[in-house]
């Protein structure tokens, strides 16, 4: 299963998800669900503890749904159990608090922002007097893409119809497989020479970012010679 990564910018929307979503991203506004009336329904956020399920309510809608609230839940629930597996590069950066909120991501495609120069020079004199050097610093533009990872899939409406007649349980198999192909993009991204350029910016990864910080190991890991002992004191030794 391919992953692909769309864009959205000044001059329109680069691939078939960013078209369809560009202006803005309601989750539940794009996963409506069929009623016990047969109707259409999405969720709607009305405030307060996201984690109370009585500040959500159903909202009825004038389009077609595909799936029941049900076969959502089992989707999502897939997703989720892939997302927790063990690919812990990007899930130790969440961890650590190493994330940042950029608001409206899906009406953003690169990420601004400055580098400053040092600035000034403390003086040192008996009586204040004496005025000190002037200078300001110097600001530089840097842009930092913001893509959008994802993997498509389809569910057979035969199957789902199948699904439904016999009571079984939907199939959420290629759900699971595209969720661990976003992550394994995303781990991609990050222990592997890859870069990704786009709008004047570039997404670098632990090994070739310009300021990384180089060791040297005291002999080659995948040396035979090499045991595991000696991989985990070259670890502490540089941690």
């Amino acid at each position: 299963m391919d992953t692909n990564i769309d864009f959205i910018g000044k001059d329109g929307a680069q691939g078939n998800l960013a078209q369809m979503v560009a202006g803005g991203l309601n989750v539940n506004q794009m996963r409506p669900y069929i009623g016990k009336d047969g109707k259409a329904y999405i969720t709607t956020f009305k405030g307060g503890d996201k984690k109370n399920i009585a500040n959500y309510v159903s909202t009825p809608i004038q389009t077609n749904a595909t799936l029941r609230r049900d076969e959502w839940v089992s989707l999502d629930a897939a997703v989720l159990a892939i997302s927790e597996g063990r690919l812990g590069g990007i899930a130790d950066l969440v961890a650590k608090g190493l994330t940042y909120d950029i608001g409206n991501g899906m009406g953003s495609t690169v990420l601004e922002y400055h580098d400053i120069s040092d600035a000034l020079e403390a003086q040192m004199s008996m009586d204040g007097v004496s005025k000190a050097q002037g200078d300001r610093p110097e600001y530089s533009t840097n842009y930092l893409p913001l893509p959008i990872i994802h993997a498509d899939y389809e569910i057979n409406s035969r199957v789902l119809a199948a699904s439904r007649t016999l009571g079984n349980p939907l199939d959420t198999t290629l759900a699971e497989r595209a969720a661990r192909k976003v992550s394994e993009k995303l781990e991609n991204m990050l222990f592997t020479p890859r870069t990704y350029k786009f709008g004047g910016g570039v997404i670098y990864s632990y090994v070739n970012h310009p300021n990384r910080n180089k060791v040297n190991l005291t002999a080659s890991w995948s040396l035979a010679e090499t045991t595991g002992a000696d991989i985990v004191a070259d670890v502490l030794k540089f941690k």
